[in-house]
């Protein structure tokens, strides 16, 4: 579990109501920027994690069984998102301001617990 794959969501889960062609508060382009920022820092710090963007419409008995290390949410997300089942340690909540500057030190910091944990 340790170096299993980041899921960035960027989509609430599915709800009665929610339309399942729109996604989510931000433009797609605004993700791909924050997960090739944060990939980009990972690589550059030499760490062993993957981050991938969330296919799985916000599924957590997906995630879960795909082994995710950590999930990290776009803003907006933390009421809209069914995450029973996964350590709450392990999910970063951001807020705008991180997302829009591609502020990754709470993940980066959050990495860093893991691996000692596991060392």
């Amino acid at each position: 579990m340790a170096n299993g794959p980041i899921y960035f969501i960027h989509r609430p889960s599915p709800m009665l109501g929610r339309s399942l062609l729109s996604g989510g508060y931000f433009p797609y382009f605004l993700s791909d920027k924050f997960i090739k920022g944060l990939q980009r820092e990972l690589d550059r710090k030499r760490l062993p994690w993957k981050v991938i963007p969330d296919d799985t419409e916000s599924d957590i008995e997906v995630l879960i069984a795909r082994n995710a290390a950590l999930l990290v949410c776009a803003p907006g997300l933390r009421f809209q998102f069914y995450h029973q089942g996964f350590d709450k340690r392990n999910i970063i909540w951001l807020d705008v301001i991180e997302y829009i500057s591609v502020d990754n030190s709470k993940i980066i910091n959050r990495l860093h617990e893991l691996a000692s944990v596991n060392s």
